[in-house]
């Protein structure tokens, strides 16, 4: 994968700003979701596009994406680690950078190990904890009133031996009302600990908010298909329909058809707007009369949905 892809699958250039790359994810994103197209490689095409968008969102993560290309996730594993020991005071690890990703070097956690039996040796220093992130789902309704939820994580750290090893960490932490889906939570001193005087880092705890069977979540506009008879959407009505706030009057205008979407701007996550999807059903024709009736409407309507498909190659 080149450094292009990504900025590709968003169909921007690589100097696009914040804003372009958020809307031309939202507005691929619409196209490409599942709950929307049915197309068989829609899923593919929309993971892709989270993945591009989840990159190239964060300024971090975009230079060093822009910088590395498709290497981009080992060179900010090397990039902590450098960071790590130049804050204790130590030269940093040198990877050697090619083309194609990393060259061969030293096992990199075999150096961190030295490096900090060395420190030992000539003493401790003050330096501040590494900033941790991690990731917490929760619901829409969740998201919208704001919640408490608890945390069990692990991660990786230098004990005061040197020793490279593994803690677990249990925190409970408070949702804001409100949260938008995606959005990072900034948990001051909740990261890795400081040695010696030195500050704990943070804790950036990034929120999902999951869909459900009624509602899809689309970064943070909300979907939600309403079954609908043919006589409602040709000649127009008033229907109540559900949303996460609640019951409300929706007025579907005459002539509508199946797919066609109505937004209620700011009924969504954080600034979201919120998606009715008219999904047009038919009822049964069991009886004879039912039947009959069918044939009666066929037959004085005289509409052909497919007559602008003719002809066509």
């Amino acid at each position: 994968m080149s450094s292009k892809d990504y900025y590709a699958l968003l169909d921007v250039k690589e100097d696009a700003t914040d804003n372009e790359i958020k809307k031309a994810y939202r507005r691929l994103a619409k196209k490409y979701h599942p709950d929307v197209n049915t197309e068989t490689e829609a899923e593919d095409t929309f993971k892709k596009i989270q993945h591009a968008y989840g990159v190239l969102r964060d300024p971090e993560k975009r230079k060093l994406y822009d910088k590395y290309g498709a290497s981009w996730e080992h060179a900010r594993q090397e990039e902590s680690a450098q960071q790590s020991y130049q804050k204790q005071g130590q030269q940093p690890f040198r990877g050697n950078f090619n083309d194609h990703g990393f060259g061969a070097y030293e096992d990199i956690f075999s150096q961190y190990f030295r490096q900090h039996q060395d420190q030992q040796q000539a003493g401790r220093r003050d330096a501040r904890g590494q900033d941790l992130h991690a990731q917490v789902t929760i619901t829409i309704t969740e998201a919208l009133n704001g919640t408490e939820k608890q945390l069990h994580f692990s991660y990786h750290t230098i004990d005061e031996y040197g020793q490279f090893v593994e803690k677990t960490k249990k925190l409970k932490v408070k949702i804001p009302k409100g949260v938008g889906n995606g959005q990072q939570i900034r948990l001051k001193g909740q990261g890795e600990e400081g040695v010696g005087k030195g500050a704990n880092g943070n804790l950036y705890l990034e929120v999902n908010v999951t869909s459900t069977s009624r509602y899809q979540v689309i970064e943070n506009d909300i979907y939600c298909h309403i079954p609908m008879t043919p006589w409602e959407a040709a000649l127009g009505s008033e229907i109540m329909i559900p949303t996460p706030h609640g019951k409300i009057k929706l007025k579907v205008p005459a002539h509508s058809q199946t797919g066609k979407k109505m937004r209620l701007k700011g009924k969504g996550l954080s600034g979201g707007d919120f998606y009715v999807v008219l999904d047009l059903i038919l009822p049964p024709a069991v009886s004879d009369e039912q039947k009959s009736f069918y044939q009666k409407m066929a037959k004085e309507m005289a509409f052909d949905p497919r007559k602008d498909l003719m002809g066509v190659k």
